[in-house]
């Protein structure tokens, strides 16, 4: 949660650390995310433009230093999330990491041979 911010409340970090730590007791999250629902199921991202730029700093630090969000580091399936009715809000990636993926996939494209 610290490592996170404030999107993450501490019963949906309970949730996530239940469904590493114990997946057996993925049965005892769903009924918790039924009676709690706080959104969608599913793992769903902020927006980048509406954070502070303080926030924005902080994230791009740590993603420097780590590559992935502190939910996603965790590995836990997102169909896992879905599957138990959990809504996690998770970071969205900075505006230029976007860019650059969407530049390198399109750069992929038109490689691909056209029939």
């Amino acid at each position: 949660m610290h490592q996170h911010g404030p999107t993450l409340p501490y019963d949906t970090a309970w949730a996530i650390i239940t469904l590493l730590t114990a997946p057996d007791e993925a049965a005892l999250v769903r009924i918790w995310a039924r009676e709690n629902r706080n959104g969608p199921a599913g793992v769903h991202y902020d927006n980048w433009h509406e954070l502070s730029p303080a926030e924005r700093k902080r994230r791009r630090s740590w993603l420097q230093r780590h590559g992935r969000s502190p939910v996603q580091l965790l590995q836990v399936e997102a169909s896992l999330i879905l599957s138990t009715g959990l809504h996690v809000l998770d970071w969205s990636p900075p505006p230029e990491d976007t860019a650059q993926r969407t530049a390198k996939t399109q750069h992929r494209s038109d490689d691909t041979p056209h029939p």
